[in-house]
């Protein structure tokens, strides 16, 4: 602004505050000294008192004589000017308080590479103090193999500025002060300044990023399956040697191709769909969950897989990390477990804790009437009478809490219901199978019903065997007592009036009486052998056995000796003196002294208790060992001793139908061994 005339005739100090005036007065010396003033920033004193900041111009006014005469004074009004400049040291000062506040190091160079400012966490990465870096070229800061490269870098960046990551797909490294190096991500971005642009990096210490990718990487090269990780275009990023075993390929022929490249061809125009929607709803998952699925090797070959989806969040975006499973050996032992299963004599049907109906083979048709694809995916209940569906989920969520291998509803009756309506009597085996989806139960049916009708049938007659037998004992058995008290009153009526020999024929007649009576007894004790009767007792073994002797020989003329260990079990008492009676009375009464000794060993395991009974008498020879436990046997005239030959017999049904075995062999140097074995508890042996 240009001073108007009418201020000519002001004094010169008028136009300035006071403490601007010795300042003004110096530059009145200097233009009479003949100087003159180019620019000279000061304040001017406005007409209303206010102040402003004016650039100044001051030249002398001469005459002819070069003597002064006045000043030529321009004042330029820069006001605005301070306005802005004050505005942008506030910037600035904005600027280097949040460069300086800034998690990663800030580094601002100038187009020759020179430091012009860094912040506090560039001093602690790199371990200088800030006024080691400013002033100096960047590659103070960079390894010294790098080093060459950097400027013709730089030069590139300022010829065509712009936001970016440096380096892009490179390994980047920082230089520390102590020499040491450590891995870096730099972000670059220009900066206009006044003095022209500067570039601000961005640097970000990454060696823990690293040392976690190190052991990730480590940790997917050790797993036992093909593990491959893409990014959202589907292009393999990395990949793992079981990868490189399944597939066939080397790994570098993988890395960057498409995840196409590892599936066949009929399923490939899918897979960027499925991808995609993966993308969008990422979850750790499996992958087509009910569908087949199968990778395709280098060779051209396919193989039947599994997979396993996790997304994985990394620096550079999303990416699905897939573990890949060959389960080429599990499907043949499907196939073969399925062939297996269609070849059984029995149906087999396998279902889920659902309850829902999973594999059937062909005998399940045929029995039930159901061809199969009516029977797949049907609850198991279908083939249940309606009177017990109501009772089945409850039961099957209980077998599948405690699952293991035993037979269903044991001690009732089951049935199974065909497609026709009709009922049939079945047993039910039940075995859990563990798979690849988890626990399943195969069960195996049988149709019992011709079993059932046999076995009825079979109880029908053993009834009425066993009522002829009784009836046929108790009616053999009165006459027999009628024939004996006559000839007990014949002898008592023709006592001394008869001679010896008519005595002794009325004597043997009395005897073989008795013996018939014992034989009708006998027999239908054999009937009634292994028809249990009474509850279920807690016995001690040595105590039975010895109490069993005392009964055989009240007189005490044998000797008992027990060996081995004589534990306490559940069992029926009867049946197991009878056992030991006979065996015992045979050894005494068959004994060819007055004395003798008898031995009872037992060898007890988990399941049997093994008993042997032995004597010191004659033996029985080898050639007998079968024939002594057939029916009404005997292997010395009955007159010399006493016995109906049904003792063995007796002996024999009553082990064999509690599921054991006897057997007789000789003690050397003399006598006989009778081994059999007998339940250890007998309410499982029931």
């Amino acid at each position: 602004m240009v001073i108007p005339p009418r201020q000519y005739q002001r004094p010169f100090a008028s136009l300035f505050p006071a403490g601007q005036l010795p300042d003004h007065l110096s530059l009145i010396k200097l233009m009479q000294q003949g100087a003159s003033i180019g620019h000279f920033e000061t304040m001017r004193r406005c007409q209303d008192g206010t102040e402003l900041p004016v650039a100044l111009t001051i030249s002398a006014m001469r005459d002819e004589g070069d003597n002064i005469i006045g000043l030529s004074l321009i004042a330029r009004d820069f006001s605005v000017g301070y306005r802005i400049a004050a505005r942008l040291t506030q910037s600035e000062r904005h600027f280097r308080q949040v460069v300086d506040a800034a998690p990663n190091a800030m580094v601002m160079i100038d187009r020759r590479g020179l430091i012009e400012m860094v912040n506090s966490q560039t001093e602690s990465i790199f371990g200088y103090t800030r006024t080691e870096l400013l002033g100096k070229p960047l590659e103070i800061l960079i390894p010294s193999r790098f080093q060459r490269h950097h400027p013709s870098l730089r030069t590139g960046y300022f010829a065509n500025p712009i936001s970016r990551v440096m380096g892009q797909g490179r390994e980047l490294y920082g230089l520390r002060k102590d020499g040491t190096e450590f891995p870096v991500e730099i972000g670059l971005n220009p900066i206009e300044t006044a003095d022209g642009i500067k570039v601000l990096s961005a640097i970000v210490d990454i060696t823990e990023r690293k040392r976690q990718e190190e052991r990730f990487r480590l940790v997917v090269e050790a797993a036992p399956n093909a593990m491959v990780m893409i990014d959202s275009q589907g292009k393999i990023e990395m990949v793992n040697a079981q990868t490189e075993t399944i597939f066939g390929y080397e790994r570098e022929e993988l890395l960057g191709q498409p995840m196409e490249v590892l599936i066949p061809e009929r399923f490939r125009h899918h897979h960027p769909g499925l991808r995609s929607h993966f993308f969008s709803q990422p979850s750790s998952r499996s992958m087509g969950t009910g569908r087949d699925l199968f990778g395709l090797r280098k060779d051209g070959t396919e193989f039947p897989v599994e997979i396993g989806l996790n997304p994985i969040e990394t620096a550079d975006g999303l990416k699905v990390l897939s573990a890949i499973v060959d389960i080429s050996e599990r499907k043949r032992l499907e196939e073969r477990f399925r062939l297996v299963v269609e070849a059984a004599p029995n149906a087999m049907v396998m279902i889920d804790s659902r309850g829902m109906i999973e594999m059937v083979n062909a005998q399940t048709e045929h029995l039930f009437g159901y061809p199969r694809a009516e029977l797949l995916g049907q609850p198991m209940e279908m083939l249940i009478p309606a009177r017990f569906r109501s009772q089945h989920p409850d039961l099957r969520a209980q077998y599948f809490t405690s699952p293991s291998t035993r037979a269903m509803g044991s001690g009732r009756d089951l049935f199974g219901l065909r497609k026709d309506g009709s009922e049939f009597q079945i047993e039910i085996g039940l075995n859990p199978i563990q798979t690849a989806d988890g626990l399943k139960v195969l069960s195996a049916i049988v149709d019992i019903s011709e079993r059932k009708r046999f076995t009825d049938e079979l109880s029908r007659r053993n009834q009425e065997l066993n009522n002829f037998a009784y009836v046929a004992s108790h009616d053999l058995k009165s006459p027999l007592r009628g024939v004996d008290q006559l000839a007990t009153w014949l002898t008592e009526d023709l006592a001394g009036k008869i001679d010896d020999e008519t005595n002794e024929h009325l004597r043997l007649m009395r005897m073989r009486i008795k013996r018939m009576e014992r034989l009708l007894d006998d027999l239908l004790l054999y009937f009634r052998a292994g028809q249990l009767g009474g509850a279920v007792e807690h016995i001690d073994f040595a105590d039975l056995v010895r109490d069993v002797f005392e009964l055989c020989c009240p007189d005490q003329s044998f000797r008992l000796e027990l060996q081995g260990e004589f534990p306490r079990c559940h069992t029926h008492k009867v049946p197991l003196e009878l056992v030991f009676r006979n065996l015992m009375s045979n050894a005494i009464k068959h004994h060819d002294t007055k004395k003798g000794c008898i031995v009872v060993r037992s060898m007890p395991n988990e399941q049997w208790l093994e008993f042997s009974v032995s004597d010191d008498g004659p033996g029985i020879a080898a050639e007998h060992s079968e024939r002594v436990f057939a029916m009404f046997q005997t292997l010395r005239p009955r007159d010399e001793v006493e016995g109906s030959g049904m003792g063995l017999a007796i002996v024999k049904k009553t082990i064999e139908s509690l599921g054991g075995h006897i057997k007789l062999s000789t003690n050397q140097p003399r006598g006989a061994v009778f081994n059999f074995t007998w339940p250890r508890n007998m309410a499982e042996a029931l």
